[in-house]
């Protein structure tokens, strides 16, 4: 397949990316907190390279996700693990805004940090140079808390602890270890609970960091919640989470005796964090679109490769430049400026993602045309990570770089380094 064959079938996937996902609208996610880790790496290295990487495997992943991924690049010691989980209550368009904004956002507030857990009231999204997957990190915490006191402090921790445990074994037997729970205080407050483990953990790893991050929710307060890298929990005097995904049963109310009633407070429900117009086209549709997008592209192509050669080192064509930002974790880079915000970024890079997979230098790695279809088509399906496509022009440095990312323990068949999910329990300690 010539080089031409290769830049209109990423001019297609680029079109489609425009047409289909033009008025989809993202919202930015609550950020709560973010640690960085103490080691550092130096920018432009191997490590930076492995970590835009990892990043970006994360973003173009959380459509069919199910709420979490993780992914590793490199080898050491310039490994990277990476991971993402979004509260399953949420729907899937709040979990992909929440984690692309994240992978931007997280190397912004670390930059040359090795290792950053950071929290959004959607999301967590966390990388080290250690293995972090399948592990227990309970280190470092954030905790937030209700500065007001119920009427019975004790019988409302005591409540609070009772639901608690109640969720915990809820979460730790369901492949989602996620559960909700609620129990009336008095005859006009009830208690809601929320708890939620990456879900990578085992079973038993989820009870026991739950319980351990209950144990640790301020006293006396009507709200409170405890967040930590594998696990959180959290509680408060009203609704906070949506019941048509909570992955518990309605349960029966438990309630205490209550002293005297007392009017509950007013307070604000949850407002969703994105708000979503999606239009999805027909694929004949589509097809009218990329047609009329496709001539536009080309005659904009042709101007724009001209001056390419002189910005990109050792690059001679769109390809090329393509290849570098995905490299790099700056795929957004190949867009138009004039769409500024009128795209999802989770679905451009998806798109570029799945071009970059029909270039690959070997044809049998190539999907076919159907299987493109397929993937623009169904989120449920799990982008393979592409390889350095044919024709890749390059100074020696950069036919040099070789990275893979991955969420199983398989080996690359390509020249690249091996990668794998689990290697050994490590678990990283930040100061607390």
């Amino acid at each position: 397949m010539s080089s031409v064959k290769f830049f209109m079938i990423f001019v297609f996937l680029l079109s489609l990316s425009s047409s289909l996902f033009t008025f989809t609208i993202e919202a930015k996610p609550n950020y709560l907190n973010n640690v960085c880790s103490n080691n550092t790496f130096t920018r432009n290295s191997t490590y930076q390279s492995n970590l835009n990487l990892v990043l970006s495997s994360l973003a173009s992943n959380t459509n069919g996700s199910d709420g979490f991924s993780n992914a590793t690049a490199g080898q050491n010691p310039d490994r990277v693990y990476g991971l993402f989980q979004c509260r399953s209550d949420l729907n899937t368009t709040t979990c992909q805004d929440c984690v692309v904004y994240a992978s931007a956002e997280v190397t912004q507030r670390c930059p040359t940090q090795k290792g950053n857990i950071i929290w959004y009231d959607e999301c967590l999204l966390h990388y080290s140079d250690s293995n972090i997957f399948s592990t227990v990190t309970t280190n470092p915490s954030h905790s937030l808390m209700n500065t007001q006191s119920p009427t019975d402090p004790t019988r409302f921790d005591e409540l609070v602890l009772g639901l608690m445990n109640e969720s915990a074994t809820l979460a730790a037997n369901n492949t989602k270890r996620y559960a909700t729970r609620e129990g009336n205080f008095t005859t006009s407050e009830t208690i809601y609970t929320l708890v939620q483990c990456t879900q990578d953990l085992s079973r038993d790893d989820c009870s026991r960091c739950l319980r351990q991050n209950a144990a640790n929710l301020p006293n006396g307060k009507i709200g409170g919640r405890t967040y930590y890298p594998s696990c959180y929990c959290m509680y408060e005097l009203f609704d906070f989470y949506n019941h048509n995904k909570t992955a518990s049963p309605p349960p029966e109310p438990t309630t205490l005796s209550p002293p005297s009633p007392v009017t509950r407070p007013t307070g604000k429900r949850r407002i969703s964090s994105s708000i979503i117009i999606a239009i999805v086209a027909p694929i004949t549709v589509s097809a009218v679109l990329f047609v009329a997008g496709y001539c536009f592209l080309t005659r904009r192509a042709k101007k724009k490769h001209n001056s390419l050669s002189d910005k990109i080192d050792g690059a001679e064509d769109l390809l090329n430049y393509a290849w570098k930002h995905w490299r790099d974790g700056t795929p957004t880079q190949l867009l138009d400026s004039t769409l500024t915000d009128s795209y999802s970024r989770n679905e451009v890079i998806r798109c570029i993602h799945i071009g970059l997979l029909c270039v690959q230098e070997d044809p049998a790695a190539r999907p076919t045309m159907a299987t493109v279809v397929l993937m623009l088509n169904s989120y449920s399906v799990t982008l393979a990570l592409p390889q350095q496509p044919a024709f890749f022009y390059g100074t020696r440095t950069d036919l040099g770089k070789q990275f893979t990312i991955g969420t199983d323990s398989n080996q690359s068949k390509s020249k690249s380094v091996p990668w794998s999910v689990d290697d050994s329990s490590i678990t990283e300690v930040y100061p607390r």
